[in-house]
């Protein structure tokens, strides 16, 4: 990927959404190291704010980030009442030169598409994510990533996990994320790795986030206050949630495309009755909340492994505070 310090503009398309979603994870880090944080619009079908954000100066800050989510003008079925690509086009034309611009789209992007050529024009840069394929592309991935977290992995392992997890990034990404927690810098042998992998998510472990959605959000907190008090690692749970926040992202993406959930456990790669949760689930809840709470997650993580706060406590402090957030929107929209 280009250094998105040098990328005023940055378009990420692509069939493959975990690559796609760590793209703009790599984008948003360098931004954080030099300003707060981006400036987010989810699939804005009216562009007059956007506009207004790209083009004016910022007042205090020297540069703006914006972050633009899936856009309709990109998709490949027009949406009744937005604005067409040429005016997006447009937008990004008027972009003030001390504003940095991400878009991203979970999907390919048409090559005849206006805002691809403007991007191109105006200097930007396209990076394009193609599914891997399965087998030796989809291997090479999956050894890369063990070698970039440091995991030494026994004879075997590799075909474990490959085995046990499927295709889809998104889910092999996860299960790593827990033989990482689980080897805690000390080598694994495959048996453990199997075991690692053959310990399904209980329950419980779906419960939290179906309770904090649900009618009373707080009993979501008492379930991760439950798991902790069963002694469940705190990486392992972080992992876990973590995961099931970025297929809700994808669920909504998905959703603000296409209008219906029809093709989404195919999209996804997950059983049915995993779609028609993520589609019930992301209905209830903006994708902004969504992603404050992944990115809790990730700061949470972050500060466990500098030892600034009780592993145990922050998993507390963020089930409490996510409970708190839905019961206050629900409130509001009530008013």
């Amino acid at each position: 990927m280009p250094r998105p310090e040098h990328t005023p503009i940055l378009l990420i398309h692509g069939d493959e959404p975990h690559l796609v979603d760590a793209s703009v994870h790599e984008w948003r880090m360098h931004i954080r190291a030099t300003q707060l944080d981006a400036e987010v619009f989810d699939a804005p079908a009216r562009l007059v704010d956007l506009h207004r954000s790209i083009a004016e100066l910022p007042l205090i800050d020297p540069e703006r980030a914006i972050l633009v989510r899936d856009p309709p003008q990109l998709s490949s079925s027009a949406r009744r009442g937005a604005d067409s690509a040429d005016a997006l086009a447009a937008v990004l034309r008027d972009r003030a030169p001390s504003t940095s611009v991400c878009i991203v789209v979970h999907g390919r992007v048409a090559p005849s598409n206006p805002v691809l050529s403007a991007v191109k024009a105006l200097g930007g840069t396209v990076v394009f994510h193609a599914q891997l394929k399965r087998g030796r592309e989809l291997r090479a991935w999956l050894e890369r990533d063990v070698a970039r977290r440091e995991l030494k992995l026994g004879q075997g392992s590799i075909d474990a996990i490959m085995n046990a997890a499927g295709t889809d990034l998104g889910v092999l990404s996860t299960e790593l994320d827990k033989l990482e927690a689980l080897a805690d810098g000390r080598p694994l042998t495959v048996q453990q790795v199997r075991r690692s992998l053959a310990s399904d998510q209980s329950p419980e472990m779906w419960s939290v986030v179906e309770e904090l959605l649900g009618p009373t959000p707080a009993r979501g907190a008492a379930v991760l206050d439950q798991l902790l008090a069963e002694g469940r690692p705190t990486q392992y749970l972080l992992a876990i949630l973590g995961g099931q926040l970025r297929d809700l992202l994808h669920a909504q993406s998905y959703l603000a495309l296409r209008g219906s959930q029809t093709g989404l456990a195919a999209e996804l790669r997950i059983p049915d009755w995993r779609a028609d949760r993520l589609a019930r689930q992301a209905r209830s809840v903006t994708p902004a909340m969504v992603m404050s709470w992944l990115h809790s997650l990730h700061d949470a993580d972050r500060r466990v492994k500098l030892g600034e706060i009780g592993d145990q406590d922050v998993l507390r402090i963020i089930g409490l505070r996510a409970a708190a957030q839905v019961a206050a929107s629900r409130t509001a929209a009530r008013r």
